[in-house]
């Protein structure tokens, strides 16, 4: 009797090391991050203002900024240029702003986008879909280049997100039908 104890205690422990290896982080394996940065930028906008001693370009009315997978929308865009005049070091986006790149879109009232970081935070209402699956907070800070983004509450604003069940992860017809025949 007393042999069993120990196989059983055994085994308890066996599982409850396996499932605590099982569900412990996997290190990620982090994508270079694309410097965006001297890639060029198409703008279109109602009006340019151009301030070449500050490094800053400002467009206003119907502005429409595309690089390379990104497209950003908004009512002012303020372009601020790097340390060599064919660098692009961030863009402020601000007015009905929205980011479109493939499959994600991020929409909010205020967006900063560092191309050589590939990250946008966005402000002012942030919601981010993908797919079916939408996110919303106070922060929405998403990078371009990985497959993450992190979302940041605020006093009076939680962190929401509504994920949908990807297909393939509900039974199949054929198993439906399998586990009937087994009623």
């Amino acid at each position: 009797m007393q042999n069993v104890k120990r196989l059983v205690a055994a085994v308890l422990l066996l599982m409850l090391m396996l499932s605590l290896a099982w569900a412990a982080p996997q290190p990620v394996e982090k994508k270079a991050t694309k410097d965006r940065s001297a890639q060029p930028i198409t703008v279109k906008s109602d009006q340019l203002q151009a301030y070449n001693e500050a490094k800053q370009a400002v467009f206003t009315g119907r502005v429409v900024a595309r690089q390379d997978d990104v497209t950003i929308y908004s009512d002012r865009l303020e372009v601020y240029y790097g340390e060599s005049d064919d660098e692009v070091d961030k863009i402020i986006a601000s007015g009905n702003v929205r980011i479109l790149q493939t499959n994600r879109v991020g929409t909010g009232g205020h967006a900063v986008y560092e191309s050589k970081l590939g990250k946008i935070t966005l402000t002012e209402n942030p919601r981010v879909s993908q797919d079916t699956d939408t996110v919303t907070g106070k922060v929405i800070i998403y990078y371009l280049d990985e497959e993450r983004s992190e979302v940041q509450s605020g006093d009076n604003a939680r962190v929401e997100a509504v994920i949908h069940p990807k297909s393939g992860s509900t039974p199949k017809k054929s198993d439906k039908k399998h586990d009937a025949n087994k009623q």
